[in-house]
């Protein structure tokens, strides 16, 4: 029976990416008191609204990470509409939501914490839960009133009949189902608006924020504030004037509609179609993406090549590649000691909204220049030209650059000794101010005063030469034009598609999207044809290449793959979501026909094998003590709060990479099989190792967990302090080495335990720091390996124990 249980669990963890099974049996759509909804049960048993449109329980956002939500049912593609945990989901086991006997519904975790409880002051009468077939989750008392309900604390989605309050709001979900930066609510001026919201900048792009509020049919300062979409697909707010609403193109009653703000920032009405059970959006709150604010971080600028895409201003540079929404840096800073050497770069049709310093009404183009040159916090100013109306501003935000009834010019104050011709200016190139309009007026005519002999001479046989000859030419031309769009189609285009990200605004691709596909062609440039080999590794071998954007990078050959290219992609896009400090960043794949690579985070110091063992660098003790650190919490990561749990199974220096400021940097994580939770895991003969850091348990065919990295980590340790290989510390040929070792951490354990006088910690220390090391943080090291290193794995602590220890060593250190 526990064997059937686990085979069970394991292929619940092992399914693929899916919401879950709406076609599974319902309790019905009520929940009682005292009664619960375990997620491993969360196929089978939800919540359904009496009419079947409507589902609740857990839903499945990453493979064993799920959220107690609601969603439609019957769709192809299930559209989440609530959700009671979105950023913080369960584990797929142990997890529950329950109705207390308090009146209270409780979501809790595996380990019993409480991850979200309804709010609210409740009376001990509340007798059930019950999923509306409006789709609102509600609490019922024993007289049937509503005392607690989904509708008043929504989170991305409105629904049909559901009221927008004031003290209502919708905030984005990001692409890692993480709460975003844009909310849709009532304004202080009491406007349904679409607003960018963070610690530093708060502002309104839609309704446009360049036009008064009754150019955008607005009422100002209502009082009512309160909205609702209608069944009928209207969209009605208590500051619309002259009782206008927004309609749907498909505006009609009996469709299924959600009012969704999207993870871009644009708010879109969707319409379920009947027949194939899709999506299809049927209104849009704005139609130019680049006028959503942040779109592009901070100094960057939203264009159109031709599709939305993001830019540096000139004389700055991007600031996480896996991330646009962070922005750029000024590649040199202005300082603001003494005299400003400066020079204005003039940027045509391009605004920054927001962050003005002051407005500065009918001034020359020389008073503004000066305005924002006497402040050093200014980074540049707008100034428009015909009016005379000047905006320094101290923050470059919400960057577009687009032709305007009303020409803007943005001047960026750069220094003065910068090159500015190489960098590209970022221009719109497909949106032309001046609209076309047919010429419709009188048709000229031409008076030819035809010559008689000329029509006279011209034979038919003449003529139909001169026809069958221009009509050769015209064949050959357009045998010419179907022979280069051929070659632009499945050429061409297969080029560009794979080197560019767009922010298409239907179906759309986040400018933000930190993970993409290269082509074999574009990774053959960038490493000269695979000539700067780093090394080889356990998964394949390594180069040093340069992207297009200049960002040093290293493509790894991936071998023995032994993935279909589908679950390739699959286990790549699992990764693709891992981001930590300690963790090598994964720019992208190259998945074409045999080929299979990984770009990666170039590192500059190289690995900490060479750095430790073969580099003249010589790492000092504190350097040593952060890499121990950042190494831990690499691995912490991975074990106890990454959703997929991954188990990196093969740790060893030269997988730690360090980058200029010797900063560790995990690699090759989450190459291994993910594991899940539920203790089914793989057996020895499929994982990955290195003698000497290899944990017993693989040796006896023991199922591996989180433990075997705990051992790595605790034969790095012992090297990281001695300065010395592990061969080396034990003197053991590879299949004795684990029994040496064995030998050599009891010895150690054995002198701890002793607290014999500290020489022996000196002499164990490498030599090459020359007796400069701090004792008590030694000692803890050296302790701390010894328990990593326990032969029975439960002795072994977790990495989260492991640097919660180290830091408290580091405190006490400090102090």
């Amino acid at each position: 029976m526990a064997g059937q249980l686990l085979a069970a669990l394991a292929l619940l963890l092992s399914s693929p990416l899916a919401p879950p099974l709406s076609a599974a049996a319902a309790p019905g759509d009520t929940l009682p008191r005292k009664s619960s909804l375990a997620v491993e049960e969360h196929d089978t048993h939800i919540l359904r609204s009496p009419d079947g449109t409507f589902s609740c329980g857990f839903y499945r956002v990453y493979d064993g990470a799920l959220t107690f939500s609601v969603w439609y049912t019957d769709a192809a593609d299930k559209a989440v509409v609530w959700s009671a945990n979105r950023g913080s989901p369960v584990h797929a086991w142990g997890a529950a939501v329950t109705l207390r006997k308090d009146g209270a519904m409780v979501l809790t975790d595996y380990d019993g914490t409480v991850v979200w409880q309804t709010d609210g002051k409740f009376v001990p009468d509340v007798q059930r839960t019950q999923l509306l077939d409006t789709g609102n989750l509600v609490l019922k008392n024993s007289s049937g009133d509503i005392v607690w309900q989904s509708f008043g604390s929504p989170t991305d989605t409105f629904l049909p009949t559901q009221r927008v309050t004031e003290a209502s709001k919708l905030v984005s979900t990001t692409q890692l189902h993480v709460p975003g930066h844009y909310t849709f609510r009532f304004s202080d001026q009491s406007m349904l608006s679409l607003i960018y919201d963070d610690a530093n900048v708060t502002s309104v792009y839609w309704p446009d924020p360049d036009f008064q509020y009754y150019e955008n049919g607005r009422n100002f300062y209502n009082s009512t504030r309160i909205a609702s979409l209608g069944d009928s697909g209207e969209i009605f707010s208590s500051d619309f004037a002259n009782s206008h609403v927004l309609a749907a193109s498909d505006r009609g009653t009996g469709i299924k509609r959600r009012l969704k703000l999207d993870h871009d920032g644009n708010l879109r009405l969707y319409s379920l179609n009947n027949s194939d059970r899709t999506w299809s959006v049927s209104w849009i709150a704005e139609s130019q993406p680049c006028k959503t604010h942040g779109v592009c971080g901070p100094y960057g600028i939203c264009h159109y090549s031709p599709k939305p895409t993001c830019s540096c201003t000139p004389g700055y540079q991007m600031k996480n590649p896996r991330n646009w929404t962070e922005g750029c840096l000024p590649i040199v800073d202005i300082p603001c000691d003494g005299e400003q050497n400066v020079t204005f770069l003039e940027l045509r049709n391009t605004d920054f909204w927001g962050s003005d310093q002051q407005r500065i009404e009918k001034v020359p183009w020389e008073a503004c220049r000066n305005a924002c040159l006497s402040d050093c916090s200014c980074k540049g100013f707008q100034y428009q030209e015909g009016n005379g109306t000047c905006y320094p501003k101290s923050l470059l935000f919400n960057g577009r650059s687009f032709p305007n009834p009303t020409v803007r010019t943005m001047y960026i104050k750069l220094p003065s000794g910068l090159d500015t011709s190489k960098f590209p200016i970022p221009q719109s190139n497909v949106l032309d101010p001046v609209p076309h309009h047919l010429k419709c007026g009188p048709i000229s005519t031409l008076n030819m005063e035809q010559n008689p002999s000329y029509w006279h001479n011209k034979t038919s046989e003449d003529q139909s030469k001169l026809f069958y000859f221009y009509g050769f030419i015209g064949a050959f031309f357009i045998i010419e034009i179907f022979f280069f769009a051929f070659a632009w189609f499945f050429v061409l285009r297969k080029e560009l598609s794979s080197s560019q990200v767009w922010a298409a605004e239907e179906g759309y691709k986040m400018m933000a999207n930190h993970f993409r596909m290269f082509s074999y062609r574009e990774l053959s440039k960038a490493t000269e044809k695979f000539t700067h080999e780093l090394g080889w590794g356990g998964t394949g071998v390594a180069y040093k290449g340069t992207l297009d954007d200049d960002r040093m990078v290293v493509v790894k050959k991936l071998g023995n793959i032994r993935h279909s290219r589908e679950g390739f992609h699959d286990e790549l896009h699992v990764i693709a979501r891992i981001n930590h400090m300690n963790l090598v960043r994964i720019y992208g794949y190259c998945s074409e026909r045999s080929h299979r690579m990984l770009v990666l985070e170039y590192a500059e110091k190289g690995s900490l094998a060479n750095v430790l063992f073969k580099s003249k660098i010589s790492l000092d003790w504190k350097q040593r003590f952060n890499i121990a650190l950042g190494v831990a919490k690499g691995l912490a990561y991975l074990h106890h709060e990454c959703l997929e749990w991954i188990i990196h199974c093969n740790l060893k220096p030269e997988n730690i990479l360090l980058d200029q400021d010797l900063e560790p940097k995990i690699t090759d994580f989450g190459l291994a099989k993910l594991l899940n939770r539920s203790g089914d895991n793989q057996n020895v003969s499929q994982a990955r190792g290195t003698i000497g850091y290899i944990a017993p348990e693989w040796i006896s065919g023991l199922p591996i967990t989180a433990k075997v990295d705990v051992y790595s980590y605790g034969v790095v340790l012992l090297e990281l302090v001695s300065g010395t290989r592990v061969f080396d510390l034990v003197k053991g040929e590879d299949d004795k080495v684990h029994v040496m070792l064995k030998k050599f951490i009891k010895m150690l354990s054995y002198r701890l335990d002793r607290e014999e006088p500290s020489f022996w910690i000196a002499e164990f220390i490498d030599v090459r720091l020359g007796g400069e090391f701090d004792y008590s943080q030694a000692k803890a090291l050296i302790k701390l390996a010894v328990s990593c290193l326990e032969e029975e794995r439960k002795k072994r602590p977790t990495m989260e124990s492991v640097v919660e220890s180290l830091l408290s060593v580091d405190l006490a250190a400090n102090h």
